[in-house]
Order: structure tokens, then sequence, then C-alpha cells
């Protein structure tokens, strides 16, 4: 296990590390807490009229667990027991090696997808389905007029108020996508699903593939039952963090055709 991380192999993967953490960084300090283009509003506008959920189906943390922890979990175990099921290609500096770079594109995939989420947010500024209830418009407040947030009394804080103006697109979305869409395609690319040679594919390996998708389809779609995003937040989230983990599945694995699309790119026979 030292030999692998004192080898080059794994430093060249150094600087894709750096800049993971540094992203990482950026999202909890800079751009989750920044504040939003306060677009104006109608306060007899219905689609920002529900009711503010107190307890959300998915939380933020149990978010970060199913999107990333959990898929980094699976593939770090499946990477040590499994390997690359190639036997010239199995001793544990070549299972390491497979989770390291495997673990770094989920991460990158991730945390590139939480961060320009989250500026697209701010830039938009498009009020969320429960806006009024966090708002608390004044009783004065015009009704058939727009009008901006100098009307809110704010009744659950101004925290809420500004996070009220972040629907679209939905991190939610986003992120779930990111992870576990990135975990489906290093599914198929490690059971070498869509090569020529799949005669050892059954209706079990699909339906492992199809799960990861199936449940950020969920965590999609719960936002809009819990009335904190609208519909099209959620496709427009689910398509950025779909785009991303194609992005940076392919950054560091083959095409999903190719005989060896379960070895990283670098790997070297």
């Amino acid at each position: 296990m030292q030999l692998y991380f004192t080898s080059d192999k794994f430093r060249q993967f150094i600087p894709d590390w750096i800049v993971v953490f540094i992203l990482i960084g950026f999202f909890f300090q800079v751009t989750e807490v920044a504040q939003p283009f306060f677009r104006q509003f109608s306060i007899n506008d219905p689609t920002i009229s529900h009711p503010f959920a107190v307890r959300e189906r998915v939380t933020d943390n149990e978010l970060y667990v199913y999107s990333t922890i959990i898929p980094t979990i699976i593939i770090i175990v499946t990477c040590l027991y499994r390997g690359t099921a190639i036997q010239h290609s199995n001793t544990l500096f070549d299972k390491l090696h497979l989770s390291q770079v495997s673990c770094l594109g989920l991460w990158f995939s991730v945390v590139v997808t939480s961060v320009l989420t989250d500026i697209f947010k701010c830039w938009i500024g498009n009020p969320r389905p429960d806006f009024l209830e966090r708002c608390g418009p004044a009783p004065n407040t015009p009704i058939n007029k727009l009008v901006g947030i100098e009307v809110c009394t704010a009744p659950l804080g101004d925290m809420y108020l500004s996070d009220g103006m972040k629907s679209t697109p939905s991190g939610h979305s986003s992120m779930s996508f990111a992870g576990l869409l990135y975990l489906s395609l290093w599914i198929l690319g490690q059971f070498r699903m869509l090569t020529k040679n799949r005669s050892h594919i059954s209706l079990g390996h699909w339906v492992v593939v199809l799960l990861p998708i199936l449940f950020a389809s969920y965590i999609g779609l719960s936002r809009t039952q819990d009335y904190r995003h609208h519909f099209f937040d959620i496709i427009l989230g689910g398509l950025i963090g779909a785009a991303f983990a194609c992005l940076s599945y392919f950054k560091y694995f083959n095409w999903l055709s190719d005989e060896e699309c379960n070895l990283p790119i670098d790997y070297e026979k």
C-alpha cells in the first residue's frame, strides 16, 4: 500500500485532488452563502404561494451522503474486492489505483456541479414555490404590482429569505445526478456491459445500473413534493448533473464500448 502512495501513478493525480479540495472549500465557504439576485415578485402569484415544508424528504446532509459518500464506499469496496477483473492486473497496487481514479472522477463530478449550480442560483435569482411564506409580506403590500424584498418581514429569518431566491436550478437534482449517474456509468464500465463480449451480463446487472439513476430521479422529484423547486428547476439541475457526470467519467475512463473500458485511461499493460 505504501508503495502505491509513493508511486508516480498516485502523484500524477495530486493536482486533480487539490482542485477538488479547493472547490469543496469554495462551495461551503463562498457559493453556499452567497447572496442571490433579488428578483421582483407579486404576492398574488400562485406559483410561489405553496407552504414551507419544515421537514424535507431529503435534507442537505442526506443529499451529501446519497450522492457522494455512499457511491464512494461502493466504488472502494468493489475495487478492493473485485479489482479490474483482469488476471495480470489484479494486484493490490492496481486495485488502489483503480479506487483512486474512480473516486477522483466521482468527487470531481459532484464538486464542479455543486459550485456551478450555486453560481447559477445566485445569477438567476428565481423565487422558490414556498417563497411567500419565507417572505411574509407586510399587510400593506400592493397585490397587483411587482414588489421587491423590502416588503418582506422574513418570519423564518433572513437566511431562509435569501435562500428563497435560489430556486433555479435544483442543487439536489444536479448533485444527485452528478454522483449517482457517475456511479451507473462506472458500473457499466467495470462490468463491460456495452462491449461486444457481454454474454456474462444478466438482467440483474441492468437493475443494478438503473437503481442509482432511479434514486437520483426520486431525490430530484422529492423537491417538488416539498415545494422547494419548480419542475423546470429539477429538469435543469438534472441535465447539469448528468452532463458533468459524463464529462468527469470519460475524463478518466475509456468509452463504454471499448474492451478495456473498465481500466483507467492511464493504465499501462
